[in-house]
């Protein structure tokens, strides 16, 4: 019997049933950051759901990742296996008008050469979106993945894409609850509770529905969005 990589079992449907979230985020990437379609590089693609997504946005998506088993789970998109974290992206410099990389850069000892692949295959005004757990909002929990080896704050995402060459950097704290981002009137019902100590999966056995389950997650597992051009 195959053992199964890191992306076969961490990302399998049985622990991560699909979602419409990808869809979601693609979209509001798109009004914020990706405003037309163009040439995007997904950087740890993984199982392709945002691939398949900014695709059917019309982008040209191709996707690169460390996990073998990434290009058989997306065998209609173009996917490139390549370790991230210490090869170079077997892509032309500056062919990319996008680059999008989710909960990676989180995995690297050395995230530096990552930043910098990104950079070199971005076209001149290009922007690279560059999304992580927060530390500040996730210590308790950033080690249940025993392959989180970088922790980021938003002052130390902001300065490894400063360092990377990039410009116009900033880096902002991303909840993944997509009612907040057309209401964030709501945010103050977000912030009570993620104060409140109550348990949730996967970490913990909670008694709570699904969607109740995601609200108090989420509340309390925050993300980094960062953000760069290239000049």
């Amino acid at each position: 019997m195959k053992t199964p990589d890191y992306l076969e079992l961490t990302y399998s449907e049985q622990r991560l049933p699909p979602s419409q979230y990808p869809i979601l985020l693609t979209r509001w990437l798109m009004t914020h950051f990706f405003q037309k379609p163009g040439r995007l590089l997904d950087v740890g693609c993984g199982r392709a759901e945002y691939l398949r997504a900014f695709s059917a946005e019309a982008f040209e998506a191709v996707g690169i990742d460390s996990a073998s088993s990434a290009g058989a789970l997306a065998a209609e998109l173009q996917v490139e296996i390549v370790n991230v974290e210490r090869e170079a992206f077997p892509l032309p410099a500056e062919s990319f008008d996008y680059v999008f990389s989710k909960s990676v850069i989180e995995h690297l000892h050395h995230p530096d050469h990552m930043l910098a692949e990104c950079f070199r295959v971005l076209r001149p005004g290009g922007v690279v979106v560059i999304m992580t757990p927060s530390w500040r909002h996730q210590w308790r929990v950033f080690y249940e993945d025993y392959t989180h080896v970088s922790p980021f704050t938003a002052n130390g995402l902001a300065d490894a894409l400063t360092l990377a060459g990039f410009n116009s950097v900033q880096a902002q704290l991303f909840w993944q609850l997509p009612f907040l981002w057309k209401r964030p009137w709501l945010f103050g019902f977000v912030k009570l509770i993620s104060g409140l100590p109550l348990k949730y999966r996967p970490w913990d056995l909670a008694p709570w529905p699904e969607e109740l389950n995601k609200l108090i997650r989420f509340s309390k597992e925050v993300m980094l969005l960062g953000v760069g051009r290239k000049a």
